[in-house]
């Protein structure tokens, strides 16, 4: 069973492109923020860590409204 807590569905989560390549200066120059290889993992704002969306901690609060 998956755990709906994980850090995909976190508020301090954030994993999109463009995120990472403001956060990463210079990334795009390496690769991009688009690469396939880092699938769906991004930045928690909470712990400041690059972490895999499966992760998941005590701080997590959902998404959304």
């Amino acid at each position: 069973m998956s755990n709906p807590r994980i850090c995909l569905h976190c508020r301090h989560f954030h994993n999109t492109p463009a995120y990472l390549e403001s956060v990463y200066k210079g990334l795009s120059s390496l690769s991009s923020g688009y690469a396939s290889v880092r699938k769906d993992d991004g930045i928690c704002e909470a712990l400041d860590r690059y972490l895999s969306a499966d992760n998941f901690c005590d701080r997590f609060m959902p998404d959304g409204p």
